[in-house]
């Protein structure tokens, strides 16, 4: 299970005084942020905004990919923070979080069924270790500190994206890559098709 937090600029205890509004930037993530009527909803963005709107800090929203989430961050010249990012070492080396917004379940495996049997008693270290698997991950994303370091140490066979969940389901079908990792609040929207199933909870 992973916390959920804000994702913030350096340059964020100085935006609480600025007259000029903060720049809220998402990605849509559902149900973690969907769009909705001019806005945004959902398990991180709710509260995200409930908050913002308690403490009477100006905002505005704004999507962008979350790719550019970072490198904007990083550079560190928008007053802006990103909604729904994971913590982690590296992260914490150019940006600031807040408290966490939400805890998320734990992750799960979808795959194509062809593979179950090949998956289905297979531990976590020897699934990464496998060269004959390759997994399917969203470029910039932290699976948290546990995955993150054993995909990095195992060399694990990877190819990164830039798509949204349901693209990555359907580059599972075409085996454009056989797995991928993905909460349990996020799989019960994105199996949208009987040749996928999730396999390890």
């Amino acid at each position: 299970m992973f916390k959920i937090f804000f994702f913030l600029t350096t340059l964020f205890t100085i935006l609480l005084k600025a007259d000029n509004p903060l720049f809220i930037v998402y990605e849509e993530r559902i149900p973690y942020v969907e769009k909705y009527s001019n806005s945004i909803k959902g398990l991180v963005a709710t509260p995200a905004l409930k908050a913002l709107q308690y403490s009477g800090v100006k905002y505005k929203l704004k999507e962008k990919p979350s790719k550019r989430h970072l490198y904007e961050i990083k550079a560190n010249i928008n007053k802006m923070c990103a909604i729904g990012w994971f913590k982690n070492i590296q992260r914490e080396e150019f940006a600031k979080f807040t408290h966490p917004l939400y805890q998320d379940k734990p992750l799960g495996i979808i795959s194509r069924k062809e593979n179950e049997n090949i998956l289905k008693n297979i531990s976590v270290d020897n699934l990464l270790k496998n060269r004959n698997l390759s997994l399917l991950s969203k470029a910039s994303y932290s699976y948290g500190s546990f995955l993150d370091e054993k995909i990095k140490n195992f060399k694990t066979i990877k190819k990164e994206v830039y798509t949204n969940n349901k693209k990555m389901l359907s580059m599972i079908v075409a085996k454009r890559a056989d797995y991928l990792f993905i909460s349990e609040e996020e799989a019960k929207i994105s199996i949208l098709c009987s040749k996928c199933t999730r396999l390890l909870g």
